[in-house]
């Protein structure tokens, strides 16, 4: 008991993270709906998911990356299964590629988020572009416009590198 309660201790910051960040997600239909904005073209599990990424570990971006997706269309209804499946892969992807510019590369965190953020786009259009090529999904590829996607991949970027040096104190960042 002594020892799960230390455990519990230890991964208080995250679970408080991923609890704020989960009502935040069930939250938001009613907000958009209250106030008559898309706030999903903010694409606020990306948002949710640098969040965890920065005040959290890895692993539990990678967690978060996955079954954010998923949990939203549980509490929600959408995204449907399968893009909710091709979404978590995106955002898994995003933590991957972030984390390999930063680490290994040693990219700052501004040109790494960007580039992370830009490579997973690429990579889930790839995936939708087959899943609609197959029938698995309807619709369009492109539901957001791609240029308020790049706007939001740098700003983004921008805030995270800030939050990112001034959290770090590090002048690398």
């Amino acid at each position: 008991m002594v020892a799960a309660l230390a455990n519990l201790g230890k991964y208080r910051n995250t679970f408080l993270i991923d609890v704020a960040l989960l009502a935040g997600l069930y939250l938001l239909p009613s907000f958009s709906h209250v106030t008559a904005l898309p706030l999903y073209m903010f694409e606020p599990m990306r948002v949710a998911l640098l969040v965890a990424l920065l005040f959290t570990n890895r692993a539990n971006a990678y967690l978060i990356a996955f079954t954010l997706p998923l949990a939203s269309f549980m509490i929600t209804g959408h995204p449907l299964p399968f893009k909710a499946l091709l979404m978590g892969i995106e955002l898994s992807i995003l933590v991957a590629s972030y984390g390999y510019l930063v680490q290994t590369a040693r990219i700052p965190a501004f040109a790494a988020l960007t580039a992370a953020i830009l490579f997973s786009k690429v990579v889930y259009y790839t995936m939708k572009f087959a899943a609609l090529g197959a029938g698995l999904l309807s619709g369009g590829l492109v539901s957001t416009p791609l240029q308020t996607q790049v706007i939001l991949a740098v700003g983004t970027a921008a805030v995270f590198a800030l939050v990112e040096f001034y959290r770090t104190g590090s002048k690398q960042q």
